[in-house]
């Protein structure tokens, strides 16, 4: 049924409020950046819900026969970008779907949010209609009033009821349509640990992680990641608030309780609208029946959200290796302290997979969990990215030959191709693999977000990176991810916003300041940039004190020397940075020295420096971008040319 048009018109669908006369979108409250041509194409869509709209009424509509644009490529980007701002996908739509050679719909039901006002009488409840006596001429005579006057208090009643019974049964409706609607999203919450030892805490949690790994594989349900999920751990809040924050239709909750080698697992199903238990069952296994019990979970939910599994997505909830008790917990271990990212826990994590290696060699996810922890250590540590690389490689070949079917083994060779060998191609055919194991593998949307916008193809990044923040809304290393992404793409409003974001979910979160420290420099807000840096500083260990002195001599060169003062302390500032040839580049730009700031980026190449495939989406190195030395250096480094 078509939506009743009116140019202030308030619509809602799901989490989000759309408002027909500003075009302005909503999500809970906060704001979705949409251009104006997808705007108007949901606008389209929105006219008639459910119903298929042509591109050639799209067409008509939105782009008239005198405007000079490619309609195809038009209407291919707003889709795409109207996508990106419900965190929508092509392959699993929750919003618009595609009917290949027909056009689009809107697949989502749709309310409009103003109320409906009850019909009233032509003169209004409260007038009077007065008949005069013929038989009586005084002025003042009192008016004689019809019999149906005194029926008044029945009609309304009447009105009052038949309104009542109409909302009534509107609600059973929308109820029933729910408890039928199929769930499309769901949350593993961290599972009690009922073993009467609170040194069993990291396992519980890790029977967590396995359950929420073995569910993300399957496609057609989004998953929510481990990192948002944790955030409700011993929470007092309900199911269904908890659904609402992260917007998914079903919760799994439950307990684990560990006895030296037996297990037992309890697990309930519950729908997030309702907080209606759909389903609950009680596993009770040996500690080396995991994978099998973990498969039998998986199984069990998917089929009673009515997942209709694919042979691959059953076969990959199947494993009929027994696992080592001691390597099990030694592999948990490691998983919860590679969680934490720091590192000191890196340091650790690195440990208790190399032990699960040694006890169990043919346990595939222990060589995994070791190759992600060498692919993130250059990153966090002092580690050199050649040799950390080079481990990475060899542990995740060892996992692909126990099995070839490990998201996390595809995406450690993904990066080892991206960063060590610049192989771009052999880079993306495996983010594209490791997707295709896990739709729901939150970090392999925000890495290859990531390698996108290294690419220059921001929409496509923005919408991986709208993918993982769907998945790990309480993420602030991905919304982190998201600012960097959006300041490439030169949307500095929703990099600020993000940071926002970062800042609320973790204050303590210091790679946030100096990364939103480069926005401000970009935006000319040069104290503000300062500030941040400050705030950073610890990041530096042992150079802190040495660091921070330098930082400190900015404002005071700033209200000296203005802009280029500001730009010749910043050169002693980054210094400090490990491989810093590429910031000082940005320096030697920004004060105009065309021939130093060439100089260090062609250092920083001749060093493998990973910074050096950022060079095509720096925005304070566009300057340099008619040059063709620099251009030489895009071709070297293999970067697209544009």
């Amino acid at each position: 049924m078509a939506l009743p048009a009116s140019s202030s018109r308030v619509v809602r669908t799901g989490l989000f409020e759309i408002d027909m006369g500003s075009g302005d979108v909503r999500k809970a409250g906060r704001r979705v950046p949409l251009q104006e041509q997808p705007f108007r194409v949901l606008a389209t869509l929105l006219e008639r819900p459910g119903e298929v709209i042509t591109r050639e009424e799209l067409r008509a509509k939105i782009w008239p026969t005198d405007t000079f644009v490619a309609f195809d490529e038009g209407i291919n980007t707003a889709i795409r970008k109207l996508r990106v701002a419900f965190g929508d996908s092509a392959d699993n739509p929750r919003f618009v779907e595609t009917l290949p050679r027909r056009g689009y719909r809107f697949i989502a039901p749709v309310a409009s949010a103003a109320t409906a006002e009850l019909p009233v009488p032509p003169h209004g409840p409260t007038s009077e209609l007065v008949l005069v006596n013929p038989a009586s001429k005084a002025i003042g005579a009192a008016p004689v009033r019809p019999a149906w006057h005194r029926r008044w208090p029945i009609v309304l009643a009447v009105l009052a009821m038949l309104v009542f019974g109409v909302m009534v049964l509107e609600f059973k409706n929308r109820v029933r349509r729910t408890e039928l609607a199929p769930i499309q999203s769901i949350v593993v919450l961290p599972l009690q640990n009922l073993s009467g030892d609170d040194k069993q805490e990291y396992f519980a949690d890790g029977i967590t992680d396995e359950i929420t790994t073995d569910l993300a594989k399957l496609s057609g349900v989004r998953v929510i990641s481990r990192t948002s999920a944790m955030q409700f751990k011993a929470t007092r809040r309900t199911v269904p608030e908890i659904a609402r924050e992260l917007d998914v239709g079903a919760v799994v909750e439950g307990s684990v309780e560990r006895s030296a080698d037996r297990l037992r697992v309890r697990i309930q199903l519950i729908q997030a609208s309702t907080d209606r238990h759909l389903w609950a069952k009680e596993y009770d296994r040996q500690v080396s029946d995991i994978f099998k019990l973990e498969a039998d979970v998986a199984q069990d939910i998917a089929r009673h959200i009515e997942l209709r599994l694919t042979d691959r997505q059953r076969n990959s909830t199947q494993a009929i290796h027994h696992l080592d008790s001691k390597a099990f917990q030694d592999y948990l271990l490691g998983r919860q302290y590679w969680s934490l990212r720091t590192p000191e826990t890196l340091g650790k994590a690195v440990e208790y997979f190399s032990r699960a290696i040694q006890e169990d060699p043919t346990d595939a996810r222990s060589y995994a969990g070791l190759a992600q922890c060498y692919i993130v250590l250059p990153f966090y540590t002092g580690t050199l990215p050649s040799e950390a690389y080079q481990k990475a490689r060899k542990v995740a070949a060892s996992a692909l030959a126990l099995d070839d079917s490990l998201p996390e083994a595809h995406l450690a060779i993904a990066e080892v191709n991206l960063y060590q060998d610049w192989d771009f191609a052999g880079a993306e055919k495996e983010f594209r693999t490791t997707l295709a194991l896990n739709p729901s593998y939150s970090t392999a949307h925000q890495w290859y977000g990531e390698f996108l916008t290294m690419m220059g193809r921001y929409p496509e990044a923005i919408q991986e990176i709208q993918s993982a923040l769907a998945l790990d809304p309480l993420s602030a290393i991905v919304h982190h991810q998201a600012a960097g992404t959006f300041i490439a793409a030169g949307q500095d409003d929703e990099s600020a916003e993000q940071f926002r974001e970062v800042q609320k979910l973790n204050p303590n979160f210091l790679s946030m300041y100096e990364s939103r420290s480069w926005l401000f420099r970009i935006e000319s807000k040069f104290l503000e940039s300062i500030e941040d840096l400050q705030k950073s500083a610890p990041l530096w260990g042992a150079d802190y004190e040495r660091f921070l002195a330098e930082v400190n001599k900015l404002k005071p060169a700033y209200a000296s020397g203005g802009r280029n003062g500001y730009f010749r302390q910043c050169l002693k500032v980054h210094q400090f940075y490990m491989r810093s040839h590429f910031y000082l580049a940005r320096d030697y730009v920004e004060l105009g020295d065309r021939e130093a700031a060439l100089a260090q980026l062609e250092q920083s190449y001749r060093n493998h420096d990973y910074e050096a495939l950022w060079l095509l989406q720096d925005r304070e190195l566009r300057p340099l971008r008619s040059d063709p030395r620099f251009q030489s250096l895009i071709r070297a480094v293999g970067l697209p040319q544009q």
